[in-house]
C-alpha cells in the first residue's frame, strides 16, 4: 500500500510538471498576432459588460462569424474569477491537458503493450497538441471536444468498441462536443458522417437501442448547445447563422493533390512537424534558424523525423496483418477519415490547411499509437525515449525564444489595465463586421488617429541574411500625443539604379505603440536583394488606433 502512494505520488508530481510546462509553453506563444487578439477580444469585451455574448470566432474568409456564446465566455468568464491576463490560458489548458490525458489513458486500456510513458509522454508533447491547445485561438478548443467526441465514437462503433463507456453514455459525448465544437469552429460538419456510422450500428440493435441512444445523445447536444438558442431566439435562424453558409462554394480541386497533402498533414497531427510552428512562413523560418544556430542541428533531427515518421505510418496503411484484431478497423478508419477530409475540400470556400481539419486529429493519434505496436521492442523503446525527450528540449527552447514576441508578455501593463478598467478597446477593436457591435467599438471611433502621419520610422537598417533574404530592422516614434497604435502594416520598397520600383511588400508588425513612444522592431517581409536592386525603404502606412494607457474609462 506505501508503495501504491508514493507511485501515485510521483505521478501526480510529473503530471502537475508536464501541466506547468504545457501552461508555460501557451503563455510564450503569439497573442498580439491577429486572430488570436480577436479570440481574447471576444472574451475580455464579455467580461467588461457582462452582455450576452450572441456570436463567437470569425470566419474571416467570408466575413462571418460563428453563432452562440460558448467561445466568449470560455476566455471571459476565468477574468471574473480571477482578474489577471492569463486566467484563459489556465482553463484552457485544465480542458486540453485533462482531455488528453483521458484519450492517454483510453489509448493505454486499448493497446496494453505499449508503454504508458510512450503513449501519454508523446500524446502531451507533440507540436500539433502543444501549439493548437496551449494559448488562445479558437483552434484550441476544438482538441478537448474532439478528443471526447472520438473517445465516444469509438465506444459507439462495434468494430472497436472495448466496452468502456456504454453505447448511450458514448453518444451522449458525441452530442456533447458536437453542440461545443459548433460554437468553436467550422470545420464540425466532418463529425456528422461519424454520428451517422454511431447511430447506424445502433439501429442494428434494435429499436429500444436506437431510442436510448437518440436520448443519449440530445442530452449530450443541448447541454451545450442551450448556449446558441440566445443566437437563434434574438437574430432569427439566417441572421443567427453569423453568415456562415457563405463558406459553403462548391468548386473543382484536383484530387490527387488535395488526396496526398491531406494524408500528409492528416499523418502529421500525431507526429513532430516542425517548420510550420518555428515561424510564419519559410522566409521568417530561415531566418529563424540562421538566428538561433545553435537550435539547428536539433530542429533539423526532429524536422526528419516528422518526415519519416509520417512516411512510415502511410505505408502502415497497407499493411493487413496484425496481433491486434482491431488493427483493420483503425487501419480503414484513418483511411476512411482522410478520404472525407479531401473530398470536404470540394464544397467549402477555405483554403486547404492543417488546423481547418484539427477536429479530427484524435483519428491520428489512434492510428499512430497501433502503428507503434509494429515496432516494440526494448531497442525501440530506447530510442523513442530519446526521441520524446529531444523534442521535449526543442520546445522548451522555441517557448523561450518566441517569449521575447508578440506574447501576452509583450505589453502585460496593457491587458491589466484593460481587465481592471473594464475597457476592451484599451487592448484591440473588434472587426467591423461583427454583427454585434455598437459605433464606439469600432476603430474609427478614436479621434485624431492618422497612423501614416503619426507613426515615422525614425531609422530603417536593412541586412542581408541566407540567400539574399532581407531583414529590416526599423526603430518607429509614435509622434501623436493622444493616439496609441498596435497591428502596424509596414510598405517595403525595393528599386533598381534608375529608380523604377522592382518590388513592394506589405507585412504585419505586431507591436503596441503608445504616444511619444519609440520601440525597435523587426520585420522579414520575404523580399530577396538581387543585382538590379539598389535601393531600398520601409514606412508605416496603416495601423490600428487605439485609446493609449491611463487615458481613464471611455464616455459611453
Amino acid at each position: 500500500m506505501i508503495g501504491l502512494f508514493s507511485r501515485l505520488r510521483w505521478v501526480f508530481v510529473a503530471l502537475l510538471a508536464v501541466f506547468a510546462f504545457r501552461l508555460g509553453f501557451g503563455l510564450c506563444s503569439d497573442l498580439f498576432t491577429e486572430d488570436e487578439t480577436q479570440v481574447y477580444l471576444l472574451g475580455l469585451r464579455y467580461h467588461a459588460s457582462h452582455h450576452w455574448p450572441f456570436f463567437g470566432p470569425d470566419v474571416n474568409w467570408t466575413q462571418s462569424e460563428i453563432p452562440g456564446a460558448l467561445q466568449p465566455l470560455l476566455v471571459g468568464a476565468p477574468f471574473d474569477l480571477w482578474p489577471i491576463p492569463e486566467a484563459p490560458y489556465l482553463l484552457l489548458n485544465v480542458l486540453s491537458m485533462g482531455s488528453l490525458c483521458l484519450f492517454a489513458a483510453y489509448l493505454s486500456a486499448r493497446l496494453p503493450r505499449v508503454p504508458r510513458w510512450l503513449l501519454w509522454g508523446w500524446v502531451l508533447t507533440i507540436p500539433w497538441t502543444l501549439d493548437f491547445s496551449t494559448h488562445i485561438l479558437n483552434t484550441s478548443y476544438i482538441l478537448p471536444a474532439s478528443l471526447v467526441f472520438f473517445l465516444g465514437f469509438f465506444e459507439s462503433w462495434p468494430p472497436l468498441a472495448i466496452g468502456r463507456v456504454r453505447p448511450t453514455v458514448a453518444l451522449a459525448l458525441m452530442g456533447l462536443s458536437l453542440g461545443w465544437i459548433v460554437q468553436i469552429h467550422m470545420s464540425w460538419p466532418l463529425l456528422l458522417p461519424f454520428i451517422g456510422a454511431a447511430f447506424l450500428a445502433r439501429l442494428r440493435e434494435g429499436p429500444r437501442a436506437l431510442a436510448a441512444s437518440l436520448g443519449g445523445f440530445a442530452l449530450g447536444v443541448a447541454a451545450t448547445g442551450i448556449l446558441l438558442l440566445p443566437t437563434l431566439v434574438q437574430y432569427g435562424l439566417s441572421a443567427g447563422s453569423g453568415g456562415t453558409a457563405h463558406n459553403l462554394h462548391l468548386h473543382w480541386r484536383n484530387p490527387l493533390t488535395t488526396l496526398a497533402t491531406t494524408t500528409a498533414r492528416f499523418l502529421s497531427f500525431a507526429s513532430l512537424e516542425v517548420p510550420r510552428f518555428l515561424a510564419t512562413g519559410s522566409p521568417k523560418q530561415i531566418v529563424f534558424l540562421e538566428e538561433h544556430l545553435w537550435l539547428a542541428p536539433i530542429a533539423a533531427l526532429i524536422g526528419a523525423l516528422g518526415i519519416i515518421h509520417p512516411v512510415w505510418m502511410a505505408i502502415m496503411a497497407f499493411r493487413r496483418r496484425s496481433t491486434l484484431p482491431d488493427w483493420p478497423a483503425v487501419r480503414w478508419l484513418a483511411v476512411l477519415t482522410v478520404l472525407l477530409v479531401s473530398t470536404s475540400y470540394f464544397f467549402v470556400m477555405e483554403p486547404a490547411q492543417a488546423r481547418s481539419f484539427y477536429i479530427v486529429a484524435p483519428v491520428a493519434l489512434a492510428y499512430a499509437a497501433y502503428c507503434w505496436t509494429f515496432l516494440d521492442s526494448p531497442r525501440w523503446r530506447l530510442i523513442a525515449a530519446g526521441i520524446v525527450v529531444v523534442n521535449l528540449l526543442l520546445q522548451c527552447a522555441l517557448a523561450v525564444i518566441h517569449l521575447s514576441g508578440p506574447t501576452l508578455y509583450l505589453d502585460r501593463p496593457l491587458l491589466v489595465e484593460a481587465i481592471r478598467m473594464h475597457e476592451p478597446d484599451l487592448f484591440a477593436h473588434r472587426r467591423s463586421y461583427a454583427r454585434d457591435l455598437t459605433p464606439d467599438e469600432l476603430p474609427s471611433a478614436v479621434v485624431g488617429a492618422d497612423a501614416a502621419g503619426d507613426l515615422v520610422v525614425e531609422e530603417a537598417v536593412m541586412s542581408r541574411a541566407f540567400r539574399g533574404l532581407t531583414v529590416w530592422s526599423l526603430v518607429v516614434h509614435n509622434r501623436s500625443t493622444s493616439v496609441a497604435y498596435r497591428d502596424l502594416r509596414c510598405e517595403t520598397r525595393y528599386e533598381d539604379s534608375s529608380g523604377a520600383v522592382r518590388e513592394t511588400h506589405d507585412e504585419d508588425v505586431w507591436i503596441v505603440v503608445q504616444p511619444g513612444q519609440t520601440i525597435r522592431t523587426q520585420v522579414i517581409d520575404g523580399a530577396r536583394w538581387t543585382a538590379p536592386m539598389a535601393h531600398a525603404e520601409a514606412r508605416i502606412v496603416a495601423a490600428q488606433p487605439l485609446r493609449p494607457k491611463g487615458s481613464g474609462p471611455a464616455w459611453r
